[in-house]
């Protein structure tokens, strides 16, 4: 009598739910998923999401519990599809604050996390005399960093860690990725429309935002060789952004039918160190790999290849703007390139491909799919699609739909059979193949 009771009282509920107003739904379904989230880590000893200066840095919910991840992401979309409409369409317009990064520059530019012993407290006063600024300047910073997390101020005057501030003062990663975004990023952001105006329609990467905010007529990689330091905090920025599960390269080694290509080779070009090579070559003992990249990688590659591959994955210098040099391969595989590139480069790509190709050739392409409108929720296709804006704003370069993947492959030769996409679950990557079906 209980269990009918119970399931009863269940489907009420649900139905209560159904019937209730679209803003009703999203606040009962955030209460309940918050609530599981929460017993789940009372259950195992975990404590509550906070930002005090000892809270777990990386997030109570554990990253390897898929269930109380899918809760969480469930919260994050509801609370944020809730606020936007209890704004409404004026207060939300007027909610985008232009200079919301300047604390974040601040603080990461003039060292004023990394400045602070975590544990410790200290004064605007002397925060001004360690990062070089006038004392008025610090308190205006720091006090709309408190407001965005970062900092504390436990007593009117005194600054001391909060978790977020603790973070960009211990972890190098996060601090350049924080710092990057917040200068070279925002900078080129800025300027992205003028680049428009100026050069309407361009797909050069020396017409962009990032060319007009440096006042530079190099590519972007170009000019930050010359800046040591601002180079080495956007390659820590991007190893920072490609750690974790939805980078992993299990959805590389496990997702396409590597065994199709026993006994065969393939090409990985523009592989860096070889890294995805590395784990096929240990997952396919009988696969031959060569890994393509410019000088400078490929002589640091060489000297870090692991002994138990290392007669199975060989390293070549190659420049992907001139014709390939390896013939006849099984695999032609490129994880994360065209994303960098317009199409007027990635055709010239795929084009450099064509002499080298035999018939039923695969060009495996390990890289992002744009949602299609209303494919998923706002939150993250919102954050997809502002991705897609960085890489016009730094390169003239975009992020593609299905369908702009298509288009890209017949553009460059109609003998590119475009054969579809897979997205692994968990994975921000997708795999898709096309297949050489010329003579």
């Amino acid at each position: 009598m209980l269990i009918v009771t119970t399931i009863h009282f269940q489907l009420h509920r649900d139905c209560l739910i159904m019937s209730a107003p679209h803003i009703v739904q999203l606040a009962l379904r955030i209460a309940s998923n918050t609530t599981k989230v929460s017993d789940y880590l009372v259950a195992n000893n975990l404590p509550q999401p906070s930002f005090d200066l000892n809270t777990p840095l990386h997030g109570a919910v554990p990253k390897d519990e898929p269930e109380i991840q899918a809760l969480r992401q469930s919260v994050l979309a509801d609370t944020a599809e809730l606020r936007d409409l209890m704004l409404g369409p004026r207060d939300y317009l007027l909610s985008f604050v232009h200079n919301s990064l300047l604390p974040q520059q601040a603080v990461t530019r003039f060292g004023l996390a990394r400045n602070l012993p975590v544990g410790s407290e200290t004064s605007f006063a002397e925060m001004a005399k360690s990062s070089g600024l006038s004392e008025s300047n610090v308190r205006k910073l720091v006090r709309c960093a408190v407001a965005q997390r970062i900092f504390e101020e436990p007593r009117p005057g005194v600054v001391a860690h909060s978790a977020a501030s603790r973070l960009l003062a211990e972890d190098p990663g996060v601090h350049d990725f924080v710092a990057t975004c917040s200068d070279e990023l925002w900078q080129a952001a800025a300027q992205t429309c003028n680049a428009m105006a100026k050069y309407p329609g361009s797909e050069e990467p020396t017409e962009t935002g990032f060319s007009l905010a440096n006042n530079t007529d190099k590519p972007m990689y170009e000019f930050l060789s010359d800046y040591p330091e601002r180079s080495s905090r956007f390659a820590n920025m991007m190893r920072s952004f490609t750690e974790g599960r939805p980078f992993d390269l299990k959805y590389v080694t496990d997702f396409y039918p590597w065994e199709e290509h026993s006994r065969g080779t393939v090409v990985d070009v523009g592989g860096s160190q070889g890294f995805v090579c590395v784990a096929l070559a240990r997952k396919f003992s009988s696969m031959s790999f060569v890994v393509q990249d410019l000088e400078p990688v490929i002589t640091e590659a060489k000297e870090n290849v692991p002994p138990d591959v290392a007669s199975r994955v060989s390293f070549m210098t190659y420049d992907f703007f001139t014709p390939q040099p390896v013939s006849g391969a099984d695999v032609y595989f490129f994880r994360w390139i065209f994303h960098n590139w317009s199409d007027k480069y990635s055709i010239k790509i795929l084009r450099n491909l064509i002499p080298a190709l035999k018939p039923g050739a695969k060009i495996v392409v390990s890289d992002a799919v744009l949602p299609g409108p209303g494919e998923m929720p706002k939150g993250m296709e919102v954050r997809m699609r502002s991705f897609d804006l960085v890489m016009t704003s730094i390169q003239n370069a975009k992020e593609r739909e299905l369908s702009d993947w298509a288009e890209l492959f017949q553009n460059a030769d109609e003998r590119f059979e475009f054969v579809g996409a897979t997205c692994p679950p968990g994975s921000n990557l997708s795999l898709l193949v096309a297949v050489w079906k010329g003579s």
